[in-house]
C-alpha cells in the first residue's frame, strides 16, 4: 500500500486551506481599515452634502468652497458631528472647525441668506485666518519650532545678536 502522505494529498489539503485562511485575515483587516476612515478629510463629506461652487485643491489661498441654505451655527454643527472635527470654534457670525493639523472647515453667513463653507488645507487656512484662531492657541505646522528646515522654525528672535 502507498502512504497517503506520500503524494502530498493531506499536506496539500492543509497548504490550500491555511491560504485560504489568510486570505480571509487580509481581506478583513482591509474592511477594518476602509470603514474606519482612512482618509479623515471632510472634502468628501462636504462634496456629498453641500453644493460645490468652487476650487478643486485645498491648499489654495481659495480653498474649496461650498454653499448650504442653513445658518452657519447649524451647518458648523452638523459638519462637526459627522466629520469627527477635533474643535470647533465661532468667532463672531463665523464657525472654525479643526481637524488635527490637517484640515480647516470655515462656515460664514452668505448673503442674503444661507451659508458659505471652504476647506482649506490646515497651513494655508491658518495663514488666511490666524489672526482669529491663533488667539486660541490653534498654530500652524509651519510656525512651530522644529529645530530648523524652512518657514523660520530656527528663527531665535531679536535682540543685540550677543549669545545667538
Amino acid at each position: 500500500m502507498s502512504d497517503p502522505n506520500a503524494s502530498g494529498g493531506p499536506n496539500r489539503k492543509l497548504i490550500g486551506w491555511s491560504i485560504v485562511a489568510v486570505c480571509v485575515v487580509i481581506a478583513l483587516i482591509i474592511a477594518i481599515v476602509v470603514s474606519s476612515g482612512g482618509d479623515s478629510s471632510p472634502e468628501k463629506y462636504l462634496r456629498k452634502n453641500f453644493d460645490h461652487v468652487s476650487g478643486t485643491d485645498p491648499d489654495t489661498d481659495a480653498g474649496i468652497v461650498f454653499e448650504d441654505d442653513g445658518t452657519v451655527t447649524s451647518v458648523a454643527s452638523k459638519i462637526a458631528a459627522d466629520t469627527d472635527a477635533d474643535e470647533n470654534r465661532a468667532d463672531g457670525s463665523n464657525q472654525y472647525l479643526r481637524y488635527d493639523d490637517d484640515w480647516l472647515v470655515v462656515v460664514e453667513p452668505r448673503d442674503p441668506s444661507g451659508s458659505t463653507i471652504t476647506l482649506y488645507e490646515y497651513d494655508r487656512g491658518y495663514r488666511n485666518h490666524a489672526t482669529v484662531i491663533g488667539l486660541w492657541g490653534w498654530s500652524s505646522f509651519y510656525g512651530r519650532n522644529t529645530g530648523g528646515g524652512s518657514s523660520g522654525g530656527s528663527f531665535r528672535g531679536g535682540g543685540s545678536g550677543s549669545g545667538k
